[in-house]
C-alpha cells in the first residue's frame, strides 16, 4: 500500500519535526564554531550546510519514526514550512529581500538539502519502524 498521499499528513507532525531540525541544526553549527572548524569565508557556507543537512535529517527521521505515513511528502512539507518561514522573516526585516536576492543560489542550494535531508530522514525512519533497516538484513 502506498501511503504518499495529502490525506496523511499532519500539520502537528511538520512543525514538530521543523522544530527538531531546526534545534538540531543550530546545535550542530555551535558544536561546529565551539570546536574552531569553519573559518571565516568561503567555508563557512560548507558548515551551514552539514548543519543543515544534520538537523533536517533528525527532523524527518524524527516524523518517519513517529508517523510513517508519507515519509515524503512530510519532508518537503518540512522544507516548506522553512521557506514559508523565512520569506515571512525577509518580509518583516527592512531590506531582507534585497539581501535574498543577493545571495540566491546559496539559498536554493540550502533549501534543496534540507528537502533531501529531510526526505532522507523521513523514509529511513519509515524503513526502521517497519523493519526494513540495516538491522533487519543482519
Amino acid at each position: 500500500m502506498h501511503t504518499e498521499h495529502l490525506s496523511n499528513l499532519h500539520f502537528g507532525w511538520i512543525v514538530g519535526g521543523w522544530l527538531i531540525a531546526a534545534a538540531v541544526t543550530s546545535g550542530v553549527y555551535l558544536a561546529l564554531l565551539g570546536i574552531g572548524l569553519p573559518p571565516p569565508g568561503r567555508f563557512e557556507v560548507a558548515a551551514i550546510s552539514v548543519a543543515i543537512a544534520a538537523g533536517f535529517f533528525v527532523g524527518g527521521l524524527f516524523v518517519g519514526l513517529r508517523w510513517s505515513n508519507a515519509p515524503i511528502l512530510h519532508g518537503a512539507a518540512i522544507t516548506f514550512f522553512s521557506v514559508v518561514l523565512w520569506f515571512v522573516g525577509s518580509l518583516a526585516v527592512p531590506g531582507g529581500l534585497k539581501v535574498a536576492q543577493q545571495s540566491a543560489p546559496e539559498i536554493l542550494g540550502l533549501v534543496l538539502l534540507q528537502l533531501v535531508a529531510s526526505i532522507a530522514g523521513g523514509r529511513f525512519g519509515r524503513s526502521l519502524v517497519r523493519g526494513e533497516g540495516p538491522a533487519a538484513r543482519e
